[in-house]
């Protein structure tokens, strides 16, 4: 790797779909090789950069976070683009290849980048994998809406009854995931949704513990009732440990 780069990522979410960050350490050296020298507050510039021999354009954005109400706070640059942009796309695809690790490099040309895939990241690139100082918003608030909103009308009883029915334990993995901390974190799960059935009878509810309840909800499984199993997308297919009710 030549030590002229300018800053190391692993991929994660944000760089698949929509940028990367540029560390507060990093931005003087990245401004030298623009054009125009350093961004303005709030200012957004087009930048060009090379991956895997093809040339794309993004933008350099500096965020317009209130100054006078967060005077102290360190710039925050991004490098940005759109989920559907190319860029993106080459992303994906690179990492969906097994790609973790990029490294932004300069050119001979102003406001032109080179974006290059690494097998791993040594120590020096470490260091700029993520800027900690960074990681704030500015924009954080408190804000008040007001207007009509639906919210769900049930007993939550029914629910309750079978949270101590199986001593909070969770039907899937059979654990009571709060007990280590002197807590009871059982959750209900509608097995067939609310919001379509409007159904909160005890044949349509299952304990679940705080992480299943969320792979659930993001997974969207099929409950399988003669087996008494959740069938997963990816095939998986995972039975209840716990069963007293269904």
């Amino acid at each position: 790797m030549s030590k002229d780069f300018l800053l190391g990522r692993a991929i994660d979410k944000s760089m698949l779909e929509r940028g990367f960050a540029v560390p507060t350490s990093a931005q003087a050296a990245l401004a030298n090789h623009l054009r125009d020298g350093q961004l303005a507050h709030g200012e957004k510039r087009t930048i060009s950069i090379f991956l895997g021999g093809e040339h794309f354009t993004v933008k350099l954005s500096s965020s317009g976070f209130d100054r006078a109400k967060n005077p102290n706070h360190a710039e925050q640059w991004q490098i940005l683009y759109s989920k559907t942009a190319p860029i993106a796309q080459k992303i994906r695809a690179m990492f969906a290849a097994g790609q973790k690790f990029f490294t932004l490099y300069p050119t001979d040309r102003a406001d032109t980048f080179r974006l290059e895939p690494e097998l791993a990241c040594d120590e020096s690139t470490m260091e700029n994998l993520l800027d900690l100082s960074t990681l704030t918003d500015p924009q954080a608030a408190l804000v008040e809406r007001f207007g009509l909103s639906k919210y769900r009308k049930l007993n939550r009883q029914i629910g309750e009854e079978l949270k101590r029915n199986y001593a909070y334990r969770c039907q899937i993995c059979g654990r009571n995931v709060g007990e280590f901390y002197g807590l009871n974190l059982a959750e209900c799960h509608h097995i067939e949704p609310f919001s379509r059935s409007l159904n909160n009878d005890a044949a349509n509810l299952i304990i679940v513990c705080p992480n299943h309840h969320r792979i659930l909800h993001a997974a969207e499984p099929t409950f399988d009732r003669q087996r008494k199993l959740y069938l997963y997308p990816n095939g998986r297919e995972e039975p209840l440990q716990l069963n007293e009710h269904l």
